[in-house]
């Protein structure tokens, strides 16, 4: 699943799927692995999510990417567990 950044307001973003599903988040924190950014996010019930994250280079937008590998899902989890300590 790919979330498109299409709108903000406050501290909240609007993300969009492709499905055309929409979604308020709140940013809740950042970290590099491996070469890569990964975005925690709180959705609209309150649910922590950690997603992939692409900052949009000219005129494309940001994306939020789900994470396919569990190991990656994994370490990226442990290292924004340890930000929170």
């Amino acid at each position: 699943m790919v979330l498109v950044k299409i709108g903000e307001k406050d501290d909240r973003i609007l993300l969009q799927s492709d499905a055309g599903d929409r979604g308020w988040f709140r940013f809740l924190d950042m970290t590099s692995y491996k070469g890569k950014e990964y975005a925690a996010l709180l959705d609209e019930a309150d649910e922590p999510i950690i997603m992939e994250f692409r900052e949009g280079a000219g005129t494309e937008k940001e994306r939020y990417i789900e994470i396919s590998d569990d190991a990656v899902f994994n370490a990226v989890a442990a290292l924004l567990d340890e930000t929170d300590d």
